[in-house]
């Protein structure tokens, strides 16, 4: 019996080395399949969430177009100080709008006012001359006579002489070379409503205009009409024919001194 036992372990013996050196067991299999199976999991949750990453949320886009709606456009509305402006008009000599301007913009420097005002327009439009069969393009001012800018609006919660800024702008443009007066009173101007400023400062299709014959050459001898230089002896230094003017070089004091003048205010002298 002590034999038989003996065998029968050296046979369960052998029987696990060859089930060991053999084929893999079914539970064996089983977990490497399941360890296989979750790597391949991992690398596909791995790989969607590398992708959803790269794509923007809904939420993302609709920020960035709303920061692009709200960027500024157009004139400023405030001071840099957070005061409302106002667009005012000023009146000046015709054929004197952009000097005006650059006299303001001076001013405002000067008595670094900067902070009291926002644009300065001139209301341009264009124009095509059409001469000898040749289109010349050029702009000339819309409004003649007025220079349109955006200054520090009243404070009506305040008395006026309380409100210095607003004085102080108003003194600024009042003693600038050129300025004839504001529109719509000189105490307390009326500010232009926003659908005038659009009105005036659009632009449309420009103007074709056939040039015509200036009744004035270079060289001619002529006498101020009408106007400051009214009786002004003078001679035609250059005809400006897209404005329908002329440049007469009148003595004043002693010195020569160019003026521009509108055909119908000069008269030829007859030799």
């Amino acid at each position: 019996m002590a034999a038989e036992d003996k065998k029968v372990e050296e046979t369960t013996e052998d029987s696990v080395v060859e089930d060991t050196d053999g084929e893999e067991t079914p539970e064996v299999a089983e977990s490497a399949e399941e360890s296989e199976s979750s790597k391949e999991e991992t690398v596909g949750d791995d790989s969607s969430e590398s992708t959803e990453e790269s794509e923007p949320s809904d939420d993302e886009s609709e920020e960035s177009d709303e920061s692009e709606e709200e960027k500024p456009s157009g004139p400023p509305k405030l001071t840099s100080q957070g005061k409302r402006l106002d667009w005012y008009a000023v009146y000046v000599y015709s054929g004197h709008e952009r000097k005006v301007k650059g006299n303001v913009e001076r001013m405002i420097e000067v008595n670094e006012a900067e902070h009291l005002f926002g644009n300065i327009e001139v209301p341009l439009e264009d124009v095509v001359i059409q001469r000898a069969g040749k289109n010349t393009r050029t702009s000339r001012p819309s409004f003649p006579g007025y220079v349109l800018f955006q200054m520090v609006a009243r404070d009506l919660s305040l008395e006026r002489h309380n409100d210095r800024d607003f004085i102080a702008a108003m003194e600024i443009v009042g003693d600038t070379p050129g300025v004839r007066g504001f529109v719509g009173g000189k105490r307390d101007p009326a500010p232009l409503s926003d659908e005038e400023v659009r009105n005036i400062l659009s632009s449309d299709e420009p103007t074709i205009e056939s040039a015509q014959e200036a009744p004035f050459s270079k060289g001619d001898k002529v006498v101020i009409a009408e106007g400051p230089f009214a009786n002004f002896d003078g001679v035609v230094d250059e005809v400006l024919l897209d404005r329908h003017k002329v440049k007469v070089l009148v003595t004043v004091f002693g010195r020569s001194t160019p003026i521009e003048a509108e055909y119908h205010q000069v008269r030829k002298v007859k030799k």
